[in-house]
């Protein structure tokens, strides 16, 4: 995997895990509900998007490098 692939992973990480930390903190002081529930599903969607990526771009290297 390259190193530009590497960061992109780890930054959608990064930020899958900030969004359902402020989502529970949210949640946890009890105000902004439906601000907790947008972090949630921000957060959700875009862990989605980094699972998709990921089958995009490590699928076609791995057969490459069969190859």
């Amino acid at each position: 995997m390259s190193v530009q692939i590497r960061i992109m992973f780890f930054l959608i990480a990064l930020f899958t895990m900030g969004g359902l930390a402020a989502g529970a903190v949210l949640m946890a002081q009890g105000h902004h509900g439906w601000l907790s529930a947008l972090c949630y599903v921000v957060a959700l969607l875009l862990a989605g998007v980094g699972f998709m990526l990921r089958r995009r771009f490590v699928k076609p290297m791995a057969t490459e490098s069969q190859n």
